[in-house]
């Protein structure tokens, strides 16, 4: 499936394959291409579950309160309301498919790509709010 749009998120490619308005908002399938040690940190979204399935390389999926094995072909599911992210623990790069139910996601992403962290932390969160999604606290 050829993505309707591509979009830059802090370095990594996400190709949205369908985008919230082609759904009419009830939901958003992208994949994202991660280099070694990159994915999103852990967050959790107040609106949307969403599922994640590892189409290329070595992952780690962080559960709730702990990061677990995901390698190629698996799948995970999060409930809205509970944290969760992905990163490439392996040496080449891999990619991800997530689907969400409910759109918006592909909306999210054009909007923080123009951010350049740690600059633009205040308007991530500010974005971020606005969007439901949170992301867990750095460890003090």
């Amino acid at each position: 499936m050829e993505p309707r749009s591509i979009i830059h998120v802090f370095g990594e490619p996400i190709e949205i394959l369908v985008s919230s308005t082609d759904s009419n908002y009830t939901m958003c399938v992208a994949m994202q291409t991660s280099p070694p040690g990159g994915g999103p940190p852990p967050h959790k979204h107040d609106r949307e579950e969403e599922t994640f399935i590892v189409l290329e390389g070595e992952f780690e999926f962080f559960d709730r309160d702990k990061w677990v094995p995901f390698k190629k072909g698996d799948t995970r599911f999060s409930l809205r309301g509970t944290y969760h992210g992905f990163r490439n623990v392996g040496s080449t790069p891999g990619k991800m498919l997530f689907v969400t139910n409910g759109g918006g996601l592909d909306e999210y992403f054009a909007l923080i790509s123009r951010l350049r962290l740690p600059d633009d932390m205040a308007r991530l969160i500010e974005i971020s709010d606005n969007f439901g999604y949170h992301y867990l606290p750095a460890p003090e």
